[in-house]
C-alpha cells in the first residue's frame, strides 16, 4: 500500500495535469489497477476489514490464559490441538504470536544459552515419570527412560516399572538402536543408575557397569554439573513433551486387555515417527525426520555382540539384565579403566 502522500499527487496529476492512468501506472511503479483508484480518490483509500480468523474468541481467550495460569510452560502445540476442539479457526504460528504475548514471565529466571552439537555427537538421556497405568491384570507406576539426538532432535523411549542401574543399562542400549546407534558422548545427569559419588572437586564419579557398557557401546559417559539441568536441555525440553503430549496422546490409543511394557514401548515408537519425526523444529529449523536421515550415518553401530544379547531378551522376557561380564568374554576385552577415567565431567 502506498502512502497518502502518492495517492494525493496521483490524483493531482490526473485531474489537473490530465495524466492517463497509464502514464501514472508506469511513472509510479504499480498496477493500472491501483493507479486507477488511486487517481480517482479524492479522499485516502479505505480498505474492507478483513476476516481475522486467528482472532480468538471469549472462550478460546479464557481456556488459553487458564491453561497457562495452570501450566505456565505448556507447549504451544498443545494448546492448538485443544483450541482446534473448541473451534479454532486460525494457523499454528497465528497462536503461537499470541501465547508468547499472553504466557506468564518469571523475571527472576536466568535467560538460557542454547548450543548445538554437529551430527552424531551427542546423546541426552534421562528418566521421566509417566504415572500410573494398567499393566497386565492391574496397575502400575510407569517409568519413561528418554533419548534424543543433540543434533536431529529424534527421540525414542522406553517403559519400566522401576529406575534402578541394572534397567536403566539394559533399557539404554535398546534406545541407541531405536535411534540408529550411539553418538560419541551420553550425556546425563548425576542420576543415580550412572554417577555413584563424587571428588572433592565435585566432579562425577561413573559406576562402574555404566564406564564398562560405554566402553562396549563405543560412546563417552559425560555428566552435567551439580544443579545445572540446563546443560542438557534438549532431554528436558522433550521430557516436558512427553508428558504434555506423548502421555496424552496415549489416553486415546487402543491398549491390548492385558497391557505389557512392550504394548507401550510400540505405541512409544509409533509416537516418535508419527508426531515427533514429521514436525518441523522451532529451535533447528529442520523437519526431525529429515535431520535424523543426515545424522544417522555418523552414528556408532550397536556391535553384533549387544544385539544379539538384547534379540534374546526380547524372545526370552525371563532373562535377566544386560550381563556385561559375557559381552566382555564374547568380544573384546574391556581393560580395567584408570580412577581418572571416573572423573570426567562436562567442560
Amino acid at each position: 500500500m502506498h502512502s497518502e502522500e502518492d495517492r494525493a499527487v496521483m490524483y493531482a496529476l490526473h485531474t489537473c495535469h490530465g495524466w492517463s492512468i497509464a502514464r501514472i501506472a508506469r511513472e509510479f511503479d504499480v498496477n493500472w489497477r491501483t493507479a486507477r483508484r488511486y487517481a480517482r480518490s479524492e479522499d485516502a483509500v479505505r480498505y474492507a476489514e478483513r476476516a481475522r480468523p486467528a482472532e480468538l474468541s471469549e472462550a478460546q481467550l479464557a481456556h488459553v490464559k487458564r491453561r497457562l495460569a495452570a501450566c505456565p510452560q505448556l507447549r504451544a502445540t498443545t494448546l492448538y490441538r485443544e483450541l482446534w476442539e473448541l473451534g479454532y479457526a486460525g494457523s499454528y504460528p497465528s497462536l503461537a504470536r499470541r501465547v508468547r504475548l499472553l504466557r506468564p514471565r518469571d523475571e527472576r529466571a536466568d535467560p538460557v544459552v542454547r548450543f548445538e552439537t554437529d551430527p552424531g555427537v551427542q546423546t541426552q538421556v534421562d528418566w521421566a515419570e509417566a504415572g500410573r497405568w494398567p499393566l497386565a491384570d492391574s496397575t502400575a507406576e510407569l517409568h519413561c527412560l528418554v533419548a534424543v539426538l543433540g543434533y536431529s532432535r529424534m527421540v525414542a523411549l522406553r517403559f519400566a516399572t522401576d529406575t534402578t542401574r541394572a534397567t536403566t543399562l539394559a533399557l539404554l542400549p535398546e534406545l541407541l538402536l531405536d535411534l540408529g546407534g550411539a553418538g560419541e558422548e551420553v550425556l546425563s545427569d548425576r542420576d543415580p543408575a550412572f554417577v555413584i559419588g563424587e571428588t572433592p572437586q565435585r566432579r562425577p564419579v561413573f559406576a562402574p557397569q555404566w564406564l564398562d557398557l560405554a566402553a562396549n557401546l563405543g560412546t563417552r559417559p559425560r555428566a552435567c554439573r551439580p544443579h545445572r539441568a540446563q546443560t542438557k536441555g534438549k532431554i528436558e525440553r522433550v521430557i516436558r513433551e512427553v508428558k504434555e503430549d506423548f502421555l496424552r496422546w496415549l489416553t486415546g490409543q487402543l491398549l491390548p486387555l492385558r497391557p505389557t511394557l512392550d504394548d507401550y514401548d510400540a505405541l512409544a515408537r509409533r509416537w516418535t515417527s508419527e508426531v515427533v519425526a514429521v514436525r518441523r523444529h522451532r529451535t533447528t529449523g529442520r523437519v526431525v525426520g529429515e535431520a535424523w536421515e543426515e545424522e544417522r550415518p555418523r552414528l556408532r553401530e550397536i556391535p553384533d555382540r549387544i544385539r544379539a544379547v538384547l534379540q534374546d531378551e526380547i524372545q526370552s522376557p525371563d532373562v535377566g539384565p544386560l550381563d556385561l561380564a559375557a559381552l566382555r568374554l564374547a568380544g573384546e576385552t574391556v581393560e580395567a579403566p584408570s580412577l581418572a577415567v571416573y572423573e570426567t565431567v562436562l567442560a
